[in-house]
């Protein structure tokens, strides 16, 4: 017996006196042990849907006409308790922002102990750290003692697994679970979540764009466009001979990890820090033909006196017109490298400087005390746009403002043309962020950015919160700044296979620590710093229905002194077996 019934299930939402429909029509069950992956582009209704399974529905919507049954209950005729026992006993969520889903005045420990507590479940200091251990966060005596914003981006979305698990529901709702977490953690935890599944019996709804993650954890996948179901097959079959069009341009857009991408220019610069390849033994690869456009030498990052180094003696070089990709862990300190290259953090230690040509500066000041040009030259498109983008504001209002500054005039057209490129329309400038979608706020953060005309953008996981189609879109719109503009890029992002299409460079990072640089195809080629090799082995390739082993994820490695040379500016830290 199902436990999950949607039958024709329409919903709309207010906007004026219009009534606008995001899902028509949508049916589809879910039986015990199951999961069902829902997939779509951005705005396409798979999350309005999936909520609904938790009788919720966004302010200004309702519905039209259908029914959603779970555990054999109509939802959306229970009670306000009945509700409340649904949402986390019978059916819990997963959120794709785990950072907002979690109270930040409130220790981790204490809100696995409320999720505990609001279902009669015992909530005992053994029962919270069996929770935390079962979701693999480290040391969790510590853990449990910290705040959210002490923790990273995958640290915070295994603490909301922990107590969405934590009264062992029947349904659990996967809302784009896996979106800020590095390829290891992600197999991990997807291994737990498949493993809950099977032990409870859990109906699962997995939502999600990342294909790879679907094919692995989906025995059946429901396909989304424009709030219908297009298509809806059995995983197998669908990866082997998709029906619908919009199916097939989806695989189209996925970039494949296993086949070499990169962009069609050749840096122009030396391949590899002169202080990094000199710490090799020797000079690597040819003389600069001209300078970098940022330099980092033995940089040092700390967020108080007394903590370990985020960044820890870290040292690279960026190009013109070169993209750089930092992959890493979560905690490995990778985004601490983007906001202190967007002046947000001091650096402690080392050389951090810019110099274009045009406009140099050293980067290890804050914001606030860089020149108007080096703040222009440098822009940040941030990696959660929920939270970066006012929601009192329009978004032409959120373009206009750096247009504005930067560069004098902020015209209606210009903010349309902006948004034109990041693949929106003039139109969506009267809207609101609540009014678009996850992909499309991503959107609007990246048009304003390049409101600026940076000549180095820092794009801190900007693919995301986006489906395959547009983030092919906006990687092919970064590609074509930098060929237009002599754009630099220095990307931040755990997707192997994004990262294969776009940088011409690698730098993997682990504790802090690059432990592997060079030339993209060389890391992705190998031969590999173990840790390297454990992120490549991780990454889930669409069509994939297995999940990789990646063991309990405790390194077998620990490191030694040097590098080792392999050749055209390809460098691994020297390890030995711990």
């Amino acid at each position: 017996m199902s436990i999950v019934q949607v039958d024709r299930l329409a919903i709309s939402y207010a906007a004026g006196k219009r009534s606008v429909p995001v899902v028509r029509g949508v049916s589809f069950a879910i039986e015990a042990g199951r999961t069902l992956g829902l997939v779509g582009e951005s705005g396409s209704g798979k999350s309005t849907v999936a909520r609904t399974l938790l009788a919720h529905l966004r302010t200004g919507s309702r519905i039209e006409h259908g029914t959603v049954h779970v555990d054999g209950e109509d939802v959306f005729a229970l009670s306000p308790a009945g509700r409340r026992a649904l949402r986390g006993g019978t059916a819990s969520v997963v959120a794709q922002n785990a950072g907002q889903a979690l109270t930040p005045s409130m220790r981790v420990g204490e809100q696995i102990r409320e999720a505990l507590r609001a279902h009669g479940e015992p909530d005992g200091p053994e029962r919270v750290l069996e929770l935390v251990r079962l979701v693999r966060l480290p040391s969790p005596e510590t853990i449990v003692r910290r705040y959210p914003h002490q923790l990273s981006g995958g640290q915070q979305q295994r603490v909301a697994i922990a107590m969405a698990v934590a009264a062992r529901p029947r349904v659990l709702v996967l809302d784009e679970p896996t979106t800020a977490l590095d390829v290891v953690t992600q197999a991990a935890v997807l291994d737990l979540v498949a493993d809950l599944g099977r032990e409870l019996g859990m109906a699962v709804l997995l939502v999600s764009h990342d294909l790879g993650v679907v094919s692995a954890m989906a025995d059946e996948i429901a396909v989304m466009r424009d709030g219908k179901v297009v298509e809806h097959a059995e995983t197998a079959a669908l990866f082997a001979a998709p029906q619908h069009e919009y199916t097939r341009a989806l695989l189209a857009a996925v970039p494949d990890g296993r086949r070499p991408g990169g962009t069609d220019h050749v840096p122009e610069t030396a391949t590899v820090s002169s202080t990094v390849a000199s710490r090799a033994g020797r000079t690597v690869g040819p003389e600069p033909l001209v300078r970098p456009v940022v330099t980092a030498e033995d940089l040092v990052i700390r967020y108080g006196r007394g903590l370990p180094a985020a960044v820890d003696g870290v040292s690279f070089t960026i190009a013109p017109r070169e993209t750089l990709a930092v992959v890493g862990e979560s905690g490995s300190g990778k985004s601490t490298l983007a906001t202190a290259l967007a002046g947000l953090v001091p650096a402690e230690s080392g050389t951090f400087s810019f110099d274009d040509g045009t406009v140099s500066g050293d980067l290890r000041e804050p914001i606030a005390g860089r020149s108007p040009d080096l703040r222009r030259a440098v822009q940040l498109v941030f990696q959660n746009a929920d939270t970066s983008l006012n929601p009192r504001r329009t978004v032409g209002a959120a373009i206009a403002r750096p247009l504005k500054l930067f560069t004098g005039s902020s015209s209606r057209e210009r903010v349309g043309e902006l948004l034109s490129q990041v693949g929106l329309g003039p139109e969506f400038a009267d809207r609101l962020p609540a009014q678009l979608s996850g992909g499309q706020r991503q959107r609007v953060g990246i048009a304003r950015a390049l409101a600026a005309e940076p000549r180095l953008v820092i794009a801190d996981e900007i693919t995301t919160a986006l489906d395959v189609q547009v983030q092919a879109g906006i990687l092919a719109l970064l590609a074509d700044l930098q060929r237009e503009r002599g754009l630099s890029c220095l990307f931040i992002s755990h997707d192997l296979a994004v990262v294969r299409g776009v940088a011409d460079r690698v730098a993997v990072m682990t504790g802090g620590r690059i432990v592997e640089i060079g030339p993209t195809e060389a890391v992705f080629g190998g031969p590999n710093h173990p840790y390297t090799a454990t992120l490549l082995a991780a990454t889930l390739e669409p069509g994939s229905t297995e999940l990789p082993d990646v063991g309990d994820g405790v390194p077998r490695w620990r490191e030694a002194p040097g590098w080792t040379d392999r050749g055209d500016g390809h460098l691994t830290r020297n390890w030995e077996d711990a």
